[in-house]
């Protein structure tokens, strides 16, 4: 099954899931499908490798035991979504186009907030923070308090929700023009999950407080603002309903 996804592939992804055992011969099957994959300037990439099998074995620390992850051009990701994000990224970073580094998106250019008279969004951009984070630092973290809502001028963040010692679940990753910590800009409830910068990123950030000190002044965009975080929850409800319905599938 695998040898012509080998032979047209530059990335295979094996999600191993469903794995029950791994010996010695798996392993070194594994070493076999990555040879072949490398001779041909390909890699391979698993996902969803088991930590606790039925034997009691840890996979990820086998295959890093009998020297398959450390001396072979292997990558792990925790989830199968992860893996293919990644390839994503390096399918696009191939492709010989002239990137031009793009500027941090002005708050007209927000789709949120398009259409607004000049006056408003003076008015509303004077209410809001600037902020930069570096690739890898933490915007927020599950259980934080906090009533802000962000906006990504440039770069890109994920959400992932932590589910025990070192493991994330990948919830989403929000890019320019995006907008994400609706929930607790709407109820001011603790987060609900990890927010980290996966590239130097800049936001637009507006507290709930200040939101509302604007809204006395600014009904109309006030109202036009929760009705457009309304639909992006419903619309991203719906996305997870999909997603737990092909999970429960599987």
């Amino acid at each position: 099954a695998l040898e012509p996804e080998m032979k047209s592939r530059t990335y295979l992804i094996l999600d191993l899931r469903r794995v029950q055992s791994v010996d010695v011969t798996a392993a070194h099957l594994l070493e076999q499908v990555e040879d072949a994959m490398r001779s041909r300037g390909g890699r391979l990439l698993l996902s969803s490798v088991p930590r606790n099998l039925p034997s009691g074995r840890d996979v990820a620390h086998f295959l890093g035991d009998i020297g398959f992850v450390g001396e072979h051009a292997v990558r792990i990701f925790g989830e199968l979504d992860e893996a293919l994000e990644w390839t994503e990224e390096q399918l696009l970073s191939d492709v010989p186009l002239d990137k031009p580094t793009r500027p941090a998106l002005a708050l007209h250019e927000i789709d949120l907030f398009s259409g607004r008279k000049a006056e408003t969004l003076s008015d509303l951009e004077a209410c809001m923070e600037q902020r930069r984070y570096q690739a890898g630092e933490r915007i927020f973290a599950t259980g934080d308090t906090g009533d802000e809502l962000f906006l990504v001028r440039r770069g890109a963040v994920r959400i992932v929700l932590p589910v025990g010692g070192e493991r994330a679940h990948h919830l989403a990753t929000f890019r320019r023009g995006d907008f994400f910590g609706e929930m607790s800009f709407l109820d001011r409830h603790p987060r609900s999950a990890d927010a980290v910068a996966e590239r130097e990123t800049d936001l637009f950030v507006l507290s709930r407080a200040r939101f509302d000190t604007l809204a006395e002044a600014h009904r109309r965009l006030a109202l036009s603002v929760i009705a457009g975080l309304a639909k992006a929850l419903a619309l991203r409800l719906r996305q997870t309903n999909s997603e737990l319905r092909a999970l429960e599938e599987a």
